[in-house]
C-alpha cells in the first residue's frame, strides 16, 4: 500500500510541476471531475490487484484499495484538467477614457508651416501620427481641425490660407486611415491669436493648426 501511495504522490508532484502553466491558465471543470472518477476506479482496482499479488490480508487489501482510489482520483483529476478543461480567457485591458468635447488633442505650431505656406513639415507629421493613434483607440471620436495664420496679409487671404492648412492636415489624417466623416476642416484666418503678432516669434506661434474634440 505504501508503495502505491508513494507512486501516486510522485506522479501528482510530477504532473503539478510539469503542468504548472496549464493549471494557471485553465478553469477547473467537468474534465477534472471525469478524470477523478475514472482515476479512482482504476486506482481502486490497481490497489486491489497489487495487494492480492502480495498476499495481503483483508485489512491491508482494504487500505490498498482506499489508497488506490484516493491516488487515482487525484491523478485522474489532474490529467483531465490539464488535457481538456477550458483555458481561461485573458481579461482585455479597458480602453482609455475618451477625451471630453473641446479637448485639444494636437497642435501644429508655426514651426510646421512656413510663412504663407500650407505644406506640412516632417515634424508636423510626427505630431499628427500621435493624433491618429489616439483616434484609433476611440473610433467614435470626431474632431475639428482648425487652421490659423499670423496677422500679416488681408483677412480674405489669411482665411483661405488657414483653410488650406486645415485641409492639409485632414488629408494627412485620412491618408493614415482616419475616416473623413470624423474630421471637419475650418480656417479661422488671423482670429484667436495665442501670441503677440508684433514679434516674429509670436507670429510663428500663431501660424498653427489645432485638432479639437467635438
Amino acid at each position: 500500500m505504501r508503495r502505491l501511495e508513494s507512486i501516486a504522490v510522485s506522479l501528482i508532484v510530477a504532473l503539478t510541476l510539469s503542468g504548472c502553466a496549464s493549471f494557471q491558465n485553465r478553469e477547473w471543470g467537468s474534465c477534472a471531475v471525469a478524470g477523478a472518477v475514472i482515476g479512482a476506479a482504476a486506482g481502486g482496482i490497481t490497489g486491489g490487484v497489487v495487494s492480492n499479488n502480495e498476499g495481503a490480508d483483508d485489512a491491508v487489501r482494504g487500505g490498498s484499495i482506499a489508497g488506490g482510489i484516493v491516488g487515482g482520483a487525484a491523478i485522474g483529476a489532474l490529467l483531465g484538467h490539464v488535457i481538456c478543461d477550458p483555458v481561461k480567457e485573458e481579461p482585455k485591458p479597458a480602453p482609455p477614457p475618451p477625451s471630453p468635447v473641446g479637448t485639444k488633442i494636437s497642435e501644429l505650431p508655426g514651426a510646421n508651416f512656413d510663412f504663407d505656406k500650407s505644406t506640412l513639415k516632417p515634424e508636423g507629421k510626427t505630431r499628427l501620427d500621435e493624433a491618429v493613434a489616439l483616434m484609433a483607440k476611440h473610433p467614435d471620436m470626431k474632431v475639428s481641425v482648425n487652421g490659423y495664420t499670423d496677422s500679416i496679409g488681408s483677412d480674405a487671404h489669411n482665411l483661405k490660407l488657414s483653410q488650406r492648412r486645415a485641409e492639409t492636415v485632414v488629408e494627412y489624417l485620412t491618408s493614415k486611415g482616419v475616416a473623413a466623416n470624423r474630421l471637419t476642416a475650418t480656417g479661422h484666418g488671423k482670429a484667436n491669436p495665442i501670441a503677440d503678432n508684433k514679434t516674429e516669434e509670436g507670429r510663428a506661434r500663431n501660424r498653427r493648426v489645432e485638432i479639437v474634440v467635438r
